[in-house]
């Protein structure tokens, strides 16, 4: 495998730049509707010009959906593949999806999606994302093992996992007043009885 060549100080001031605009955007998302948000207020607040703005975003629902990035470094400070066992790794993976998903504001989530649903982001469904490929590692060991059924892929049981865990996240969203505590206790019981389906006989 070639290895990577080093970023050039370009390319890292580049990069530097999209998180500062990105978590300026996450800042006042959490605080008010993304509709309420003018692009010059993000720019004045970085210090850059309007046109600056649009060299590295196209709107400011591209700059919030690139927290998928930033969320993805913060993921891999867990560390998930040093689980020792396989199925315990599985859950955990889920388990840490949606407690982070009841940490966050319901507005900023909300504002979240909203922006998936305007703006389509090949990243976020890249399978080469920690999370992603952590989880689907996991499942890998999992089948070789007998755990779960090989009847589908580990990449098709990751994506059944995952959509499973986005479709309770997107219901908590929606619903607006539900308790957190009490939705993250239903939402992992609810996960483990999905992932159960999946299990082999013999389990």
């Amino acid at each position: 495998m070639d290895t990577p060549k080093p970023k050039t100080k370009r390319q890292i001031q580049a990069e530097t730049m999209r998180l500062r605009l990105q978590g300026i955007v996450e800042r006042l998302a959490r605080k008010m509707p993304l509709d309420d948000i003018k692009i010059q207020d993000i720019a004045s607040e970085a210090e850059v010009s309007v046109g600056n703005f649009y060299q590295y975003f196209s709107s400011k629902e591209e700059a919030l959906i690139y927290s998928y990035r930033y969320i993805d470094l913060e993921w891999e400070k867990l560390e998930f593949e040093k689980i020792a066992d396989c199925e315990t790794r599985v859950f955990t993976i889920i388990k840490a999806h949606l407690t982070s998903m009841a940490d966050a504001t319901l507005c900023f989530l909300a504002q979240l999606y909203i922006s998936q649903l305007k703006i389509y982001d090949e990243y976020f469904f890249t399978p080469d994302r920690y999370l992603h490929r952590v989880l689907r590692q996991g499942i890998e060991e999992c089948q070789r093992q007998g755990i779960f059924t090989s009847s589908y892929t580990a990449a098709e049981l990751t994506e059944k996992f995952l959509n499973f865990s986005r479709g309770l996240v997107y219901n908590y969203c929606i619903r607006h007043k539900e308790d957190q505590a009490a939705w993250l206790e239903k939402a992992l019981k609810e996960s483990r009885e999905y992932i159960l389906f999946f299990k082999t006989s013999a389990r």
